[in-house]
């Protein structure tokens, strides 16, 4: 009984701390800010008396500081980003102290078959055709005297949550694929033993559309540049060139600019596509419609649509579909957001074909590694629209397979995907196209974040953006924007207006919603102002890279704080009279410290103003097991030795 007491009143207070917190906080995170002056008397449980207050002094110089990936010959230099309202210190990426961290995990070989199954175009028909290698039957699988072979059509279904494979068909030579075919999955089995598969493999297609004025999107395609954004989940700029030297090689040619002060704007994934894709955040959309309801993010206007009005064709593509970024605890699409959508194809496969697990996620699905699907889908659309028969069009090709999970996963993509980008500038995407290799964030949880640059390493993702030679001549104020902004402090919403701008040239006459106006956002497009701090660019203070952070020891002074945030969680509890509801809460495990660096004009690191330290914990509390952040501000007492 008293058990069941304890729970009935545990839980009820859990739930209201929490929505204090979410309340009280603007931005959406669990932050508090105590300031804890010489004089303020707390009643906080004590320390061991004979206990030494430590707290580990981490300073830029712990930072690693190699230069073989460039020299720092000033003070600007030493910094990514480095102005009045916003330094952010660099990080020599490629220093030998990363070199374990970032070991990858063995490359595994999907299969050493041969295929069994192909699949061809024909230009003048508009026909794919799949072919059955009835040779390789007899020379490679003479083991099966007898076999049959069939296909399974994939359909979408009426909305994201599911999809739909039809009826198999039994077929002996080549299949000419129907024009409405999605995708389909082909497959060979033993006619002893039906359940026996020889071989099962899957081809998607992107079918050449219909009702489309071919001497129009001719005219637009010579005078309109494609966009195509390839986004690689969980993939800081310093990770990208220490794990991906051969796509970090291939971006550095002419034409390529790297922003070092791009800063995320959000937690995850989500709020960070977001804002690329729409210029708002989760939070502000949340005002219209409940993000988890189905039907929501048909409501909301994305780049794609802007593109579409403008006359080009639209593609989106995810690995993962069980995980996606707009169906991973989300609703997901009702109504299908763009021209060629991947999604349902995918999720046929991950029903159908083996999928095997590594590195944390579906590492391939039957014979093909997942992100494959993604990038083969993109090369279908870049041979169809951009070499064969030009029309203008925008996509996004997003892959999370490798490096979700581990941080070093893009050892294990480098060489694939330099050569899909090797496939893909033979087919002339480089040409008139405007290309864009980016992430949402870096490492979030591992031994990275957990390093003196994981601070850095978590807020500052890669982005690299790509002009063509045509479209550098007729925009050469873009051009030299993107070179000024390399070491300016700018943002998804900074993407986000810089992609619509492209919009914005091709029809002058276009109009926006007012509503989409962003206080303080700067087309990346255009020079965005030296000066400019967090604030400016509409990053929100937790996820602020200028106001650099290095872990500290989580003992001493840091479990003090800790402390006295819990008693103020108590105080606050009880002006609010539920301190007779709800159990008292005590500090459980303080899971991280970090603490503010501060300095000078030089770039010299300084004292805090004033004597005022700022401090980042993560903490548990007993005995409701609540995990919160919070920042907290300490002054040194007098008499107290540095720390």
């Amino acid at each position: 009984m008293l058990r069941h007491n304890i729970v009935r009143k545990v839980v009820p207070c859990a739930i209201i701390l929490l929505l204090i917190f979410i309340f009280l906080n603007p931005i959406g995170q669990l932050t508090w800010t105590l300031e804890v002056e010489p004089s303020t008397r707390l009643h906080v449980p004590q320390t061991n008396k004979s206990q030494t207050i430590n707290v580990q002094r981490t300073t830029l110089s712990d930072l690693p500081t190699s230069t073989s990936e460039r020299t720092p010959q000033s003070a600007a230099e030493k910094f990514f980003v480095f102005s009045p309202k916003c330094k952010i210190p660099y990080v020599d990426a490629l220093s030998k102290e990363f070199l374990d961290m970032t070991l990858p995990m063995p490359f595994k070989a999907c299969t050493a078959d041969p295929d069994l199954f192909s699949v061809s175009y024909n230009r003048e028909t508009k026909y794919y055709t799949l072919h059955l290698h009835h040779q390789l039957m007899r020379t490679h699988f003479s083991n099966y005297s007898d076999y049959a072979c069939f296909y399974y059509e994939t359909m979408a279904g009426t909305n994201d949550s599911f999809a739909i494979a039809r009826r198999a068909q039994f077929f002996e030579a080549d299949f000419i694929v129907p024009r409405h075919f999605l995708g389909l999955v082909a497959s060979c089995n033993d006619i002893r033993n039906v359940s026996r598969v020889v071989q099962a493999d899957a081809f998607s297609f992107v079918q050449y559309p219909g009702n489309r004025n071919e001497t129009s999107d001719a005219w637009r395609a010579e005078h309109y540049p494609s966009v195509f954004l390839f986004g690689i989940d969980s993939m800081s700029r310093m990770n990208f060139h220490r794990t991906m030297p051969l796509t970090s090689q291939f971006v550095r040619h002419s034409g390529w600019y790297e922003m070092e002060g791009y800063n995320k704007v959000g937690d995850n994934t989500l709020p960070n596509l977001l804002a690329l894709l729409t210029g708002r955040s989760p939070k502000w959309w949340s005002k219209s419609c409940n993000l988890k309801t189905t039907g929501c993010f048909n409501y909301i206007t994305y780049l794609w649509d802007h593109f579409h009005n403008a006359g080009y064709l639209t593609a989106y593509a995810e690995d993962l579909p069980s995980i996606s970024t707009f169906n991973y605890l989300k609703a997901g699409f009702v109504r299908q957001p763009v021209d060629f959508y991947l999604r349902p194809f995918l999720m046929i496969l991950e029903h159908v074909l083996e999928a095997v697990e590594y590195l944390g996620s579906n590492y391939y699905l039957g014979r093909r590694h997942s992100y494959s699907y993604i990038f083969d889908y993109a090369r279908q659309l870049i041979q169809r629209f951009v070499h064969e028969s030009p029309k203008p069009l925008f996509g996004l090709f997003w892959t999370s397979s490798l490096t979700h999970d581990d941080h070093s996963g893009g050892a294990n993509l480098d060489a694939s995907f330099v050569n899909y980008l090797e496939q893909y500038k033979d087919y002339g995407l480089f040409n008139k196209s405007i290309v864009i290799l980016f992430s949402d964030h870096g490492a979030r949880y591992g031994h990275l974040a957990e390093h003196a640059s994981g601070f850095l390493e978590e807020r500052l993702p890669m982005l690299h953006i790509y002009l063509p030679p045509g479209y550098r001549s007729r925009y050469p104020k873009v051009a030299r924007a993107l070179k000024l902004n390399r070491n300016r402090l700018t943002s998804n919403f900074d993407l986000h207006l810089g992609i619509r701008s492209i919009v914005e040239q091709i029809r002058p006459g276009i109009d926006f919603m007012k509503s989409y106006s962003c206080i303080g956002c700067r087309s990346l497009f255009r020079v965005v102002p030296r000066n400019r701090g967090c604030k400016d660019a509409n990053i929100p203070v937790h996820w602020c890279a200028c106001e650099t952070y290095v872990p500290v020891a989580t003992t001493g002074l840091a479990v003090r704080l800790g402390r006295m945030v819990v008693y103020r969680m108590n105080k606050y509890l009880a002006k609010l009279n539920l301190n007779t509801d709800c159990q008292q809460l005590y500090l459980g495990e303080l899971l991280k410290a970090k603490r503010q660096l501060h300095f000078d004009d030089f770039g010299v690191e300084i004292d805090p103003p004033h004597g005022m330290e700022v401090y980042q914990l993560e903490f548990t509390t007993t005995p409701n097991g609540g995990k919160f952040r919070t920042l907290v501000s300490s002054r040194k007492q007098r008499g107290e030795r540095s720390h």
